[in-house]
């Protein structure tokens, strides 16, 4: 059997501005992640989707697991875009409940997920729900594919992602996948056991590194 060990992205930026990038949370929850992951050696596969904030979580992880092998750059590994998810859902008349705070703003965001995932407005995204789906899965295969006997891959990504290929490996709805999607903690990490013609999802956004750290568990 071989592993695939999905590492959602440290914290990130403002959700509407300057997301793709990681803050000093981000740098330290990575170099705990990769301290407390250790165990997981050898790793021989090292692989990132093309965004800043996956590359910067795979330098900090490695400065506290210890060297990883050269990185393979992956751009089907990458967030969908969730400021054009947003722009889209406002422009079609959606809008959050100002008086509600947070979950006022997680409602809307749902919906505004919903509406995109529904095919019926895909002339509104620069990508529709069905091709992230579709390139998500792809990235997944290829990643499967890179694996030899007994092998192990680190691949640095999205929570989208994440929640993509467990909505391919469990049937899940689109709606149970974007739910699923808003409980992933950052640099929580997903295991995938591959063998015998199959994949399976062994584990979900485990983050006991965090643990001694509540300071650092954040979702964003």
């Amino acid at each position: 059997m071989g592993d695939i060990w999905l590492i959602r992205h440290g914290q990130a930026g403002e959700m509407m501005g300057e997301y793709d990038l990681l803050s000093e949370r981000g740098w330290e929850q990575s170099r705990v992640a990769g301290a407390a992951w250790r165990h997981i050696a050898p790793v021989q596969h090292c692989i990132h989707g093309a965004m800043r904030r996956h590359r910067e979580t795979a330098t900090g992880f490695a400065e506290g697991f210890g060297p990883l092998p050269d990185a393979i750059e992956d751009a089907r590994w990458n967030e969908f875009d969730h400021q054009s998810v947003i722009r889209a859902a406002l422009a079609g008349g959606l809008a959050p409940d100002r008086g509600a705070g947070r979950a006022g703003f997680f409602r809307f965001f749902l919906d505004a997920m919903g509406r995109w995932a529904s095919g019926e407005h895909d002339r509104d995204y620069p990508e529709s729900y069905a091709a992230f789906q579709s390139r998500v899965v792809a990235a997944l295969d290829a990643a499967v594919s890179r694996l030899g006997k007994g092998e192990s891959a680190a691949v640095f990504t999205s929570g989208g992602a994440i929640s993509a290929v467990c909505r391919h490996l469990l049937d899940l709805s689109p709606s149970k996948a974007f739910t699923l999607n808003l409980s992933l903690v950052n640099t929580g990490v997903t295991r995938l056991r591959v063998g015998g013609g199959w994949t399976t999802l062994a584990s979900l956004n485990v983050h006991a590194h965090l643990d001694a750290h509540p300071e650092l568990l954040t979702h964003s």
